[in-house]
């Protein structure tokens, strides 16, 4: 096997392995919020950790060539950018609105992100991606609107901004050329360092009244399983396939998103979300076709 395609393959599997992440991301997040546990308690989860486990690591190797200003950027867009906004959205909105704008609009924020921060171009194709993800989600807001329930509208604005911020995370960390390994412990321990002290003292928490049970739980999915895939997995996927194709491969996870959380949570899709859903899928999907054809082209 070529390096080209051994590194196709990496590529390939790591999105894989982000699919299933960020489908149980979603699923346990709707759940997560609706018992003890605040938004902020499970940004620090998700990071104490790796923060700790990495802060020997970054202390022995460094920043890599980037600067404090820098990482403290990748840091604020991967760890509190993220994880509090998507964690407050599931406080008002269904599983199926969160799946489908944190994971559906990314290429909606990183193909323009990617244009203007290196220069990645958008063809045709992205542009027809790129105009079919926001209508798709301009109905999820419309359903939002219609829905009756309180605050929905604002649980898919935070939705928006999670997304928002992960996406130039992605583009950050490859125009920097930050290695996985090395951005995942600036995001864990920068994040562990200066958010945690803060969160603690001065933001809501419900960790004092939470059960072992619950705070191990979320320890073990949040703080392992989905912080180091996705924060490991994620920009190495992005080096191996480019930003907006590896957003564009986990077209899946809405569609199966909202489909488990209409069976398992009873969240059922009105006409008006359905439509949104598939729209923001097959958005998805087309942007990834000139990648495709390109990569069938290779020797």
């Amino acid at each position: 096997m070529n390096p080209q395609h051994r590194e196709r393959m990496i590529g390939i599997l790591w999105v894989s392995a982000i699919i299933v992440i960020w489908s149980a991301f979603h699923l346990s997040g709707r759940l997560s919020v609706q018992f003890t546990l605040t938004p902020f308690d499970l940004t620090t989860l998700r990071v104490c950790v790796a923060g700790t486990i990495f802060f020997p690591w970054l202390l022995k190797y460094g920043l890599g060539g980037i600067s404090f200003w820098q990482a403290l950027l990748l840091a604020l867009t991967a760890g509190p950018g993220f994880s509090v906004f998507a964690f407050g959205g599931y406080m008002f909105a269904p599983a199926a609105h969160g799946a489908t704008i944190l994971a559906g609009t990314l290429p909606l924020f990183t193909a323009p992100l990617a244009w203007w921060l290196i220069s990645e171009r958008m063809g045709t194709w992205r542009v027809i991606s790129v105009t079919m993800i926001f209508a798709g989600a301009m109905f999820l807001v419309l359903d939002a609107s219609e829905s009756g329930a309180s605050n929905e509208w604002l649980g898919d604005l935070l939705f928006f901004v999670g997304a928002a911020s992960w996406s130039l995370f992605g583009v950050l960390a490859r125009k920097w050329n930050v290695m996985p390994l090395r951005s995942a412990a600036i995001v864990a321990t920068f994040t562990f360092a200066i958010y945690t002290p803060i969160h603690l003292l001065f933001l809501p928490s419900g960790l004092l009244e939470a059960s072992w049970e619950e705070i191990t739980a979320q320890w073990v999915f949040q703080g392992l399983i989905v912080f180091m895939g996705s924060t490991l997995g994620y920009p190495r996927a992005v080096a191996a396939l480019g930003a907006t194709p590896t957003a564009t491969a986990v077209a899946v996870v809405p569609a199966a998103v909202a489909l488990i959380a209409w069976y398992v949570l009873g969240e059922p899709l009105s006409g008006i979300a359905a439509g949104g859903v598939a729209l923001v899928v097959v958005g998805m999907m087309a942007g990834g076709v000139p990648a495709r054809r390109r990569k069938a082209a290779l020797p």
